[in-house]
């Protein structure tokens, strides 16, 4: 540690504790905002939050009164759940916030709110949380935060390394901001150009149903007993199993001879997609022979249709839509056999057409894939970044 630092619990430096209890039958649709703490998140992620719960203005009056109110320069702190995330009180804000939710940190010594805000954001901080307490949600007590260690520089050093992360981190936040919009225009090129594709046909193209270019089936789900581990058999494609790109992951599990036997086969070349449940409408395509459980529905083309134009097809926003109006708008939406059977797509009249569109289709995706690798290892060094930022600047190697 350097000189003129010195190591302090959060406990001697704030008051910690909470607000005072708020029933939910004392929420409102209007008044003065009451955070929980996924607003405090949006607050110290966004700096701002569309609020849609209120206490009236005589609750409020009362509880400032009695129990003072989160003013300028105070901290506020999530502590159920996602925990860690701080914000520090600004003039304009007017709030008030769910006990235990939330942990309210008020300044008692001469320590500026910006510096201990920052370090709070830092490794050091989180470091010192006990994580692995077996809970199913992760807790922090006001008693833990009153325990945690943090070395306090000089105040002018404080303003100074505030300033010196300030700059660096909204250059960060503009460097992620534009890598964010090339992964976005990236993947919206591909798009585009599988919209223009099957959007703008060419003569002769025809609408078949799915039942009239190849065999339909849903696959059934066998007992425990029947899986192997050892992948010397026919995978078992759930869609858990279907990648981004559309391929499979065929290494997870297979049949073993005797689930095979029951089990319901998808050949080579076949279009699958999940038929049941929040993925609904998610497609693969198998080049090698597979079985799949019961959420899932496999077309496998005859000859002269592609199996990847018919996939690619399935993509589109067009079929998609399909999809959902054809699995209605219950809790669960669901698509069967028979109904995905009578869906269509669209074809040319020759197989070699099919056979070039998915050539420049593949080429294009291989492209956007490599695009959308980049930016997203752009944006994870990006982040720690910024973590190696606030491990110097709280270690005093920040100059």
């Amino acid at each position: 540690m350097k000189d003129g630092w010195e190591t302090r619990r959060l406990g001697e430096l704030f008051q910690i504790g909470s607000s005072k209890r708020v029933l939910k039958t004392q929420w409102t649709t209007e008044g003065v905002p009451f955070y929980r703490g996924r607003e405090i998140t949006r607050l110290a992620i966004d700096g701002f939050v569309d609020n849609k719960l209120f206490i009236s203005e005589e609750h409020y009056a009362e509880l400032a009164g009695k129990f003072g109110t989160p003013t300028a320069g105070d901290i506020v702190i999530t502590a159920i759940g996602t925990i860690g995330n701080s914000h520090v009180v600004r003039e304009a804000d007017r709030f008030y916030f769910k006990d235990a939710s939330v942990l309210w940190m008020k300044r008692t010594a001469n320590v500026g709110t910006r510096f201990i805000n920052a370090w709070l954001k830092s490794p050091l901080f989180f470091d010192q949380l006990d994580r692995g307490n077996g809970a199913t949600v992760d807790t922090l007590t006001i008693q833990k935060l009153q325990s945690v260690r943090v070395s306090v520089p000089p105040l002018p050093e404080q303003q100074r390394i505030v300033g010196i992360l300030d700059e660096a981190f909204e250059a960060i936040a503009t460097a992620k901001a534009n890598a964010e919009k090339n992964l976005q225009n990236a993947r919206a090129l591909f798009e585009s150009h599988l919209h223009s594709v099957f959007s703008q046909r060419g003569e002769g193209w025809v609408e078949r149903r799915l039942k009239q270019i190849g065999m339909t089936q849903t696959g059934s789900t066998p007992k425990t007993s029947d899986k192997t581990n050892y992948g010397d058999f026919i995978p078992f494609i759930k869609p858990s199993d279907f990648n981004q790109d559309g391929s499979l992951n065929y290494e997870n599990e297979g049949l073993s001879e005797k689930g095979l036997a029951e089990a319901r086969k998808v050949e080579a070349g076949s279009v699958l997609m999940v038929c049941i449940g929040a993925t609904i409408g998610k497609c693969g395509y198998c080049d090698r022979d597979v079985t799949t459980n019961q959420q899932t529905n496999a077309l496998t083309p005859i000859d002269g249709v592609s199996h990847k134009f018919v996939y690619y097809q399935m993509l589109t926003e067009n079929f998609q839509r399909r999809i959902s109006l054809s699995s209605g708008q219950a809790t669960l939406p669901i698509i069967n056999k028979s109904k995905w059977s009578t869906l269509t797509v669209a074809l040319p009249p020759r197989f070699e057409e099919q056979r070039k569109i998915v050539a420049k289709l593949d080429a294009l995706r291989e492209e956007t894939q490599k695009l959308t690798f980049l930016y997203e290892r752009k944006l994870e060094a990006l982040d720690e970044l910024k973590k190696s930022l606030l491990h110097q600047a709280f270690s005093g190697n920040l100059s």
